[in-house]
C-alpha cells in the first residue's frame, strides 16, 4: 500500500481543533452528528452520477480549476482531521498533581514548614513528587511519540485537475485535497476524504478499519435516482467510500465531498479528543479518598480542642493535631500504588503486555465484562477454506479443485477468496498429485465485476482435443441463475480425479425448481453457520482461434457445488475464554461483521453455552433455559438503533446480548457506555485494533489494543498487547487483581490502625496531663509503619481472592476500619494505665514522661507491625497463608529498628526517648499475643457476617 492515513488520525489526542464544518449545527451529541453526516452525504449519494456535479457550483467532471481548488482550500482548510499543537506539558503536570492525597500532603507540608519543621516538610513533599513524577513522565512520553509520528507522515494521492485549460491527472499531497476534487484510486489506494464514486471498474474496497468486516465489499456508481423512502446507511451503501477506507481490487474515480475535520473519521477523532471519562477504579479511589479526608477533618479538630483544653498549650496542640492528621491519612498510598503498578508492569511486560497508563493494571483486576472485536482478536484475520461440498451438501473435492484452476489462472487482482483457495490446495496433502495443476492453460477470461459478481476462466489441457472448460465461480444466486443443470455425483465419484473430469449429458441432471430451492436451502444453512460461500459452475466450450470470451458465454452452465470459507478461530481463543470464565469475566463480541458469522465464532468458543447459563440464572428457573433463544443473545446495530428510543429496553437488550453485530464505531461506544452504567460501577474492558474500535477503547475502563493495530487505536488504548491473544489478557487480569488486592491490604491495614490510634489519642488527651506521644515521635512511628508496608507490592495473594473481579469500595474500607480499628485501643489504654499506676507518671513535669512516651511508641509500633501478618489474609497466618519473604523480612526488620531506637545515642535524644525497663518487654509479648488472638477471632466473625475480608 503506497500510503496510510490511519497514522495521521492518531494525532487527535494531541491537537486543538477548529470547529468541524459538518458540526456547524448545534448538535446534542455525537450520534446526532453521525446522522447529520449521513444526511449530507445522502444528498450526493442518492442522485444519479450524471447529476452530482450540478449540486455544487464550480464542481466539474473534468476536475476543479486551479483557482477553484485554491478557493476551496482557503475555505475548508488543509485535509487533516486535526491541527497540530504544542505539547501541553503544564496541563499534563497539573492533571498528574491534582488528586486529594497530594493536595492534603502539600497543605500539611506547608503548615509544617511554617512551624519550622523542615524534616517533616521534606518527607511529605518527597511523597508528592514521587507519586506525581511517574505519571507525568509516562503521559508526556506518550504524547511526544505520537507527535513525532504525526509529523513524519507524508502521503500522495492522484487528483484530476484542470491545469492550463486541460483536464489532467496530477499527484498531490493528500493535505491539498479539497471538496469537489476528483480522485483516481486503484488497488491499495486509501480514500483521502468522504467520497462518492463517479466511475468504477470492478472496484472493491476494504473498510475493516471502520466496520471490522474482513471481506472487501463491492462499490458501484449510481445510475438512477434513489426513491425518497430509501434509507441511507453510512457504512452499508453502494457508492460512498469514506476517508480511511482503501481499494482492495479494481479501480475507479470518485468526487470528494468532505475533507479534514468534516469527515466521518474526523468525527471519531473529535470524540477521542474529549475528556476521558473516569474509570471504575478512579471513581472508587475518589470515594475512598473523600471518606478518609472527611474522617481526618472531623477527628483532627476534635483532638486539637481536647488536647488544648487539657494541656492549655495551644501551639503544641496544633502540632499534635497536625501529626494526628498525617497519621490518619494513608499518605504512602500514592507511593504504594506506584510501586504496585510499576512492579506489575514489569511482570506483565514479560508476558508481552505493555502498559501505557499504570492505573490500567488495577482496572484490569476490576474488569467484569470484556468486550472484544472479532476479527484478528478471536479469529486469525485470514480467510481460509472450510469445506468443499456438492449442491446437496455432501463433501467433494471437485468444487475446490475447479475453483483452484479459476483462481490460479485469472489475471485480475487476487482477492482474499482467491488466495484462500490457492493456499488450501497447495497446503493440503493429496490435492497436488502429479502435474495436473500445471497441465491447464488459459484460453480466455471474463474478469470479475461487482454487477455480475462472477469471474470466469476458459481453460484447456492437451488431452481435451480442442475442447475446454469455462470454469465460473461467484455469488451463489448469480451462479445458480446461469445454470441449467447440476453435476451428477455418483457414489463412486464423489471426488473424481480432476484429470478424469468430463461434462457430457450422462454426467449432469437438469435443474428443476425444486432442485434450485434445495441448493439455496443448503446455501442458507451454511450461511447460518457463519460460513461464506462461493458457488462453482462449469461447461464445455469448443476452443477456436482468435475467439473472444464475453459475459454471454456465461450461460447454460452445469452447477458443480460450493466452496465455503471461514476466518478460523485462534488456537488459544477457546482456552482463553474458559480461563476468563473461571475468573468470572464475561466476554461479549462487538463487531461490524454479519450476525451469522459472529454467532458461529461465539458458538465455537462456547460463549453461547455460558450465556444460556447466565440467562437461566437470571430467570430463576432451570426450565427457563428452553426459552433462551438466539434472539436473546444476538443483536444488530439496526435493532439497537430502534431500541435507543426506549432507554429501559435498550439497557435490557445490552445486558442480555452476547453478540453485537453490524455495529458502527459510535454504536460500539454506546454499548460500552451502557455496560458501564448498567452494572453499578462495574469495570468494562474493550479489546480492539481498528479505527472503528478507537471510541470504545477510550471509553472503556481499560482500553486494550495490539501492536499491529491502527495508530489511532493504540493511542486510545491503556494497554498494548504485543501479540493478539485473549490468553495474555487473562494473565493481565490476574496480575491486575494481585495489584489491586495488595493495594487494598495497605489501605485497610493503614485505615484500621489509624482509626484505632485516634480513639487512643482522644482517651489520652482527655485523661493524661502530658502528650502520650510527641508529634515527632508520632510521625516517626507512622513513617516506620509506612516503610514496613512498602513491601506489600511483593506480597503473595491467596488464590481464592483472584477468582472474582474487585474494585475499590468505600463502604468495605469503612466497615473494615470501624470493625477492626477499635480493638487496638484497649491495649493502648492498658499501656497508659501501666504508665500511670505502675510507673506513677501522672504529671507534665514528671522526669519519666519520656519513658511513658517510649512505652507507647514501642507498644503501638510492634502491635502494628506484627498484626500485618494477620490482616494481610483471611486465613490463619504462617499456617494456612504465608507472606512473601520481602514482607516477612521487612516487617521484622522494621520491628527491630523500632526496638533499637530508644537505645541509639543521639537518635533517642532527638526523639526525646529513653530505654524502657526490662519488665516492660514481658508486657509487650503478652500484648502482641493477646491482640493477635483477638484479631483472629474478630476476623473469623467478620468473614462470617460480611462474606469478605480484603
Amino acid at each position: 500500500m503506497p500510503f496510510s492515513l490511519n497514522a495521521i488520525f492518531a494525532s487527535c489526542l494531541l491537537a486543538f481543533r477548529r470547529p468541524p464544518n459538518i458540526s456547524s449545527d448545534k448538535l446534542p451529541d455525537h450520534v446526532t452528528r453521525e446522522q447529520l453526516l449521513a444526511t449530507k452525504l445522502a444528498r450526493f449519494a442518492k442522485v444519479p452520477v450524471s447529476q452530482i456535479f450540478d449540486l455544487e457550483p464550480g464542481w466539474s467532471p473534468l476536475g476543479l480549476s486551479e483557482e477553484a481548488a485554491a478557493e476551496a482550500l482557503r475555505q475548508h482548510g488543509l485535509n487533516t482531521p486535526v491541527a497540530e499543537r504544542p505539547l501541553a506539558a503544564l496541563s499534563v503536570l497539573w492533571t498528574a498533581l491534582w488528586n486529594p492525597f497530594n493536595v492534603l500532603l502539600t497543605i500539611l507540608a506547608i503548615v509544617n514548614i511554617a512551624t519550622q519543621d523542615v524534616a517533616t516538610f521534606v518527607v511529605m513533599m518527597a511523597m508528592v513528587v514521587a507519586s506525581t513524577g511517574l505519571r507525568f513522565w509516562q503521559e508526556i512520553k506518550s504524547m511526544v511519540q505520537a507527535l513525532k509520528l504525526v509529523r513524519s507522515i507524508v502521503t500522495r494521492v492522484r487528483v484530476v485537475r484542470v491545469v492550463n485549460g486541460l483536464s489532467q491527472e496530477i499527484e498531490l499531497d493528500q493535505k491539498q485535497v479539497v471538496p469537489g476534487d476528483i480522485i483516481a484510486v486503484a488497488s491499495g489506494d486509501v480514500f483521502p476524504g468522504d467520497s462518492v464514486l463517479i466511475s468504477s471498474e470492478a472496484l472493491t474496497i476494504t473498510q475493516a478499519s471502520l466496520t471490522g468486516e474482513l471481506m472487501p465489499i463491492d462499490k458501484t456508481v449510481r445510475l438512477t435516482a434513489a426513491p425518497e423512502s430509501e434509507s441511507f446507511h453510512l457504512l452499508n451503501n453502494d457508492n460512498v467510500c469514506l476517508a480511511g477506507t482503501s481499494a482492495s481490487a479494481g479501480n475507479g474515480r470518485a468526487v470528494v465531498i468532505f475533507t479534514g475535520e468534516s469527515t466521518y473519521m474526523a468525527g471519531i477523532a473529535e470524540e477521542l479528543n474529549r475528556k476521558r471519562p473516569e474509570n471504575a477504579v478512579q471513581i472508587g479511589i475518589k470515594k475512598v479518598s473523600y471518606v478518609l479526608l472527611g474522617f481526618m477533618f472531623v477527628m483532627a479538630p476534635i483532638v486539637f480542642v481536647v488536647q488544648g483544653a487539657v494541656s492549655h498549650d495551644w501551639k503544641g496542640a496544633i502540632m499534635f493535631a497536625i501529626a494526628i492528621a498525617v497519621g490518619i491519612t494513608p499518605e504512602m498510598l500514592p507511593m504504594i500504588v506506584a510501586s504496585n503498578l510499576a512492579l506489575s508492569a514489569v511482570r506483565i511486560a514479560k508476558k508481552k503486555v505493555i502498559v501505557k497508563r499504570f492505573d490500567a493494571i488495577q482496572n484490569l483486576g476490576a474488569v467484569k465484562v470484556l468486550c472484544s472485536d472479532k476479527t484478528g482478536t478471536l479469529t486469525i484475520d485470514l480467510v481460509r477454506v472450510s469445506s468443499s461440498v456438492t449442491g446437496m451438501g455432501g463433501e467433494s473435492e471437485l468444487p475446490v479443485k475447479l475453483a483452484f484452476i479459476n483462481s490460479s489462472l485469472q489475471t485480475g487482482s487476487r482477492s482474499p477468496i482467491d488466495r484462500a483457495i490457492v493456499d488450501y490446495v497447495h497446503n493440503n496433502e493429496g490435492f497436488i498429485e502429479g502435474d495436473w495443476h500445471k497441465e491447464w492453460c488459459k484460453n480466455g477470461e471474463v474478469p470479475f465485476d461487482s454487477t455480475r459478481r462472477l469471474l470466469s476462466v476458459l481453460v484447456s489441457r492437451p488431452s481435451m482435443d480442442g475442447d475446454g472448460f469455462l470454469v465460473t465461480k461467484g455469488a451463489v444466486e448469480e451462479v445458480l441463475e446461469r445454470c441449467v443443470s447440476a453435476y451428477h455425483y455418483r457414489d463412486d465419484s464423489i471426488s473424481p480425479p480432476i484429470t478424469d473430469f468430463k461434462l457430457d449429458s450422462s454426467s449432469w441432471t437438469t435443474l428443476s425448481n425444486d432442485d434450485r430451492r434445495d441448493i439455496l436451502g443448503v446455501a442458507k444453512r451454511f450461511n447460518e453457520e457463519g460460513l461464506r460461500l462461493v458457488a462453482v459452475a462449469c461447461r464445455t466450450v469448443t476452443i477456436k482461434a482468435f475467439m473472444t470470451l464475453t459475459t454471454a458465454d456465461e450461460e447454460d452452465l452445469v452447477f458443480i457445488g460450493f466452496v465455503s470459507f471461514l476466518d478460523p478461530l485462534k488456537p488459544d481463543a477457546a482456552a482463553a475464554i474458559k480461563e476468563l470464565s473461571k475468573l468470572n469475566v464475561q466476554v461479549r463480541i462487538l463487531t461490524g461483521d454479519a450476525p451469522a458469522v459472529a454467532a458461529k465464532v461465539a458458538h465455537d468458543l462456547g460463549l453461547m453455552d455460558t450465556a444460556n447459563v447466565s440467562l437461566t440464572r437470571e430467570k430463576g428457573d432451570e426450565e427457563a433455559s428452553n426459552s433462551v433463544s438466539l434472539d436473546d443473545l444476538v443483536i444488530t446495530g439496526s435493532q439497537l438503533s430502534e431500541l435507543s428510543k426506549d432507554k429501559d429496553a435498550y439497557t435490557d437488550a445490552v445486558e442480555r446480548a452476547v453478540i453485537f453485530a453490524k455495529l458502527s464505531p459510535y454504536q460500539k461506544l454506546e454499548v460500552v457506555k451502557a455496560l458501564r452504567a448498567g452494572g453499578g460501577g462495574r469495570a468494562v474492558a474493550f479489546l480492539g485494533d481498528g479505527v472503528n474500535d478507537a471510541l470504545a477503547i477510550r471509553c472503556a475502563d481499560v482500553g486494550i489494543s495490539v501492536d499491529s493495530g491502527t495508530e489511532i487505536a493504540k493511542e486510545a488504548a491503556d494497554v498494548i498487547l504485543l501479540e493478539k491473544s485473549l490468553g495474555v489478557v487473562a494473565l493481565g487480569v490476574v496480575q491486575g487483581r494481585i495489584t489491586l488486592l495488595n493495594t487494598m491490604k495497605y489501605i485497610k491495614m493503614a485505615c484500621s490502625s489509624n482509626f484505632g490510634n485516634v480513639f487512643s489519642v482522644l482517651v489520652a488527651s482527655a485523661w493524661l496531663p502530658y502528650q502520650p506521644m510527641l508529634p515527632l515521635q508520632l510521625l516517626t512511628q507512622n513513617l516506620l509503619y509506612d516503610f514496613s508496608q512498602g513491601s506489600i507490592p511483593w506480597d503473595n495473594v491467596d488464590p481464592e481472592y483472584l477468582e472474582a473481579p474487585r474494585t475499590w469500595s468505600a463502604m468495605s474500607i469503612i466497615r473494615f476500619m470501624v470493625c477492626l480499628g477499635p480493638f487496638s485501643s484497649p491495649f493502648d489504654i492498658t499501656t497508659f494505665c501501666i504508665n500511670w499506676f505502675h510507673y506513677k507518671i501522672r504529671s507534665l513535669d514528671s522526669p519519666l514522661v519520656p519513658l511513658a512516651q517510649t512505652n507507647w511508641f514501642l507498644e503501638g509500633s510492634l502491635t502494628q507491625l506484627f498484626i500485618i501478618q494477620f490482616l494481610r489474609t483471611g486465613k490463619i497466618p504462617f499456617i494456612q497463608s504465608r507472606a512473601s519473604l520481602p514482607v516477612v523480612v521487612t516487617t521484622f526488620g522494621i520491628a527491630c529498628i523500632s526496638m533499637a531506637i530508644p537505645y541509639i545515642p543521639k537518635v533517642n535524644s532527638a526523639l526525646h526517648m529513653t530505654p524502657p525497663h526490662p519488665e516492660f518487654y514481658a508486657y509487650l509479648v503478652a500484648v502482641i499475643a493477646a491482640y493477635a488472638s483477638i484479631v483472629h477471632v474478630v476476623k473469623v466473625l467478620y468473614q462470617m457476617k460480611f462474606k469478605e475480608w480484603l
